[in-house]
């Protein structure tokens, strides 16, 4: 006998539904998400007998110590993605939505769609890392990008011929701003002394920074107004920055570390476009490279394919709305990266255009 098991995962709980082969419900509980109550759970379900494979409809996050229990049991699992389940809903009597009906609803799209369906494998302990790591150093770049629009908006309410007169996404930009960034000070310190004061922090051009500081200071005589609050946020703002380009600098160097163990990481890497970390976000994504069996299922997977639309005399292709999004985004980066950057790829890209 075979079971078809379906797990609709949540934070505290899950929901588990058991079918057999002719799809008959033969077990729906509630599961805690401790490791006690999912083992008990799965002791119960493999006293039932036979075969058992599990569908889940979330990986990673709340889903991660069921995925553990299960491989560390020896059970296959496969991904019934949660759109998926939302929209065979509707094939399924009653208008009700709930967990119990959820996890039936895994189990019967496992039992019937499985072969279709993207199988769970242990997890390679440095693409979990990586896929954390690229995930935090994301949500650093996103942070970062929010206070240097902050920063901009500050200082254009106290030195607007700064702000011009900066490139505030660079090092020695946002060091000068921790100092002067008003006027006042900026004249009371002087080009020499500021140019000094750059240099014994190791920015570069540091004599050139301090005479365009020190000139936008003597276009402005004005102090506007709340200028010292502004200017003290400013400099709090530019600190946070500077740290934060210090983690993301580390986070860069420990996934170079990563990819140089990695045999994959080399061939992905030799691509036009796959730097460190988008090579460092594909290579989670994927997986094994051997599951896809061409380069053609590896653009499906991921969205980037052509999907043809054909009824009757009318037939055309349109861009996909499936796929991997992250996998999505990383192709389609990685590519406009090569239109800038490497010519064979900037030339097909053009000739592409011209044809059409």
């Amino acid at each position: 006998m075979r079971y078809w098991v379906g797990f609709d995962v949540g934070k505290a709980f899950h929901w588990l539904c058991v079918l057999d082969e002719e799809g008959e419900v033969l077990l729906s509980r509630r599961v805690e998400a401790t490791e006690e109550d999912l083992e008990a759970a799965l002791s119960q379900v493999e006293r039932l007998g036979g075969e058992s494979t599990f569908g889940i409809d979330l990986l990673g996050g709340p889903a991660t110590l069921l995925e553990a229990v299960l491989l560390g049991r020896g059970q296959r699992i496969f991904h019934v993605p949660g759109i998926a389940v939302n929209r065979a809903r509707d094939a399924y009597p009653g208008e009700a939505k709930s967990d119990s009906k959820d996890a039936h609803v895994i189990a019967d799209q496992l039992r019937l769609r499985r072969t279709s369906l993207q199988e769970v494998r242990p997890r390679d302990e440095s693409n979990a890392e990586m896929r954390v790591l690229v995930a935090h150093r994301r949500d650093l770049l996103q942070d970062q990008n929010r206070r240097a629009a902050r920063l901009r908006e500050i200082l254009l309410g106290v030195f607007p011929g700064l702000e011009a007169a900066l490139d505030l996404k660079r090092e020695g930009a946002l060091v000068a701003v921790t100092k002067v960034a008003t006027p006042s000070a900026a004249r009371k310190l002087g080009a020499a002394r500021l140019f000094r004061w750059l240099k014994a922090r190791g920015i570069r051009k540091a004599e050139d920074l301090a005479e365009r500081i020190v000139g936008a200071a003597k276009a402005q005589h004005r102090e506007l107004p709340a200028a010292e609050a502004k200017a003290a946020l400013v400099a709090e703002i530019a600190r946070e920055m500077l740290r934060s380009r210090e983690r993301i600098a580390e986070l860069d160097r420990r996934l170079e570390e990563l990819l140089a163990d990695d045999p994959a990481a080399r061939i992905v890497r030799s691509m036009p476009g796959m730097g460190v970390v988008f090579t460092a976000e594909f290579l989670p994504e994927v997986g094994e490279l051997g599951r896809f069996a061409s380069a053609d299922s590896l653009a499906a997977a991921a969205g980037v394919a052509p999907v043809l639309r054909a009824s009757g005399a009318t037939s055309h292709r349109r861009r996909a709305r499936r796929g991997n999004k992250v996998l999505k985004r990383v192709l389609y980066r990685s590519d406009f990266s090569c239109i800038s950057h490497h010519q064979r790829s900037e030339a097909f890209y053009r000739k592409k255009r011209t044809e059409g």
